[in-house]
């Protein structure tokens, strides 16, 4: 119980931390991205609030109130995804497209051993990223239900050229020390997890 409600802490000051940072490096982008998905957020407690046993919180009907447990747990997922949100916010900030893509193009090496061209897969992601963009960027164009068979057209008469260069630079000491850190706050986590 007691690593259950340190683990919760560290959630909730990670949460502070990263959507802080967030907020700093990207306001309104970020706070956009929140606002649409606050109805996903208001989906998710009510479904942990009213549907995990517990004790009833007062000044509800019996038949229709939420527990503090679902409560608790509804709002711990919530802050989950919006951590996951501020990281992501964080990484487009500090990321061109092209750091974006090489990462991404490294994790998937791997899978070069079952036959995937991760080279081409790679290309087609960052292809379709250009297109968003410039899907974009054309003027009083807004993707809704009623306009899905406009958006092929729309698509095939944007300019994309794009040339894809991908170059992996060295690491220097700042990427050496930040993989280490990583590498032993993972290992330190795994040890307290298995003696607690």
């Amino acid at each position: 119980m007691l690593s259950s409600s340190l683990s919760h802490q560290l959630t909730y000051l990670l949460c502070i931390v990263v959507t802080g940072l967030a907020l700093k490096l990207q306001f309104k982008p970020f706070v956009r991205m929140i606002k649409r998905m606050r109805w996903l957020f208001v989906s998710i407690y009510v479904i942990y609030a009213f549907g995990t046993p517990g004790q009833y919180i007062e000044f509800f009907p019996v038949n229709y109130a939420p527990t503090f447990e679902g409560s608790a747990l509804g709002i711990l997922q919530i802050i989950k995804i919006i951590i996951a949100l501020a990281s992501l916010s964080i990484l487009f900030s500090m990321s061109s497209k092209q750091q974006l893509m090489l990462g991404l193009f490294i994790l998937l090496t791997p899978l070069k051993l079952f036959g995937i061209n991760t080279e081409r897969f790679t290309a087609r992601v960052l292809l379709t990223l250009a297109y968003v963009e410039a899907l974009a960027e054309k003027e009083q164009f807004k993707l809704s239900f009623s306009r899905l068979k406009e958006l092929h057209a729309v698509t095939n008469s944007l300019q994309v050229e794009d040339v894809i260069m991908l170059q992996s630079p060295a690491f220097n000491f700042a990427d050496k020390f930040l993989i280490v850190t990583l590498v032993l706050s993972a290992l330190m986590l795994a040890i307290f997890k298995v003696f607690t």
